[in-house]
């Protein structure tokens, strides 16, 4: 019993989960910083997502994993 109710609660945990997408607008949980989503790339079967930060004067561009980026940004 205890296996099928953990079975359900990962399964709606995992529905709610947010897509990213290009053009979005995401928000640092660390620092609160503003940034856009550039490109989508897939490398060795992992999506990646370059990023850029609006505040700054030189408009830097970092890629983040998707992991990455659910771990430490909100939309």
């Amino acid at each position: 019993m205890v296996f099928l109710s953990n079975l359900f609660k990962n399964n709606i945990s995992n529905n709610n989960i947010s897509k990213f997408f290009v053009g979005q607008k995401i928000r640092s949980r660390l620092n609160g910083s503003l940034c856009s989503i550039k490109r989508e790339i897939e490398l060795n079967n992992i999506k990646h997502f370059e990023i850029c930060i609006e505040s700054d004067l030189s408009k830097r561009e970092i890629i983040l994993s998707e992991h990455a980026l659910r771990s430490n940004y909100q939309v």
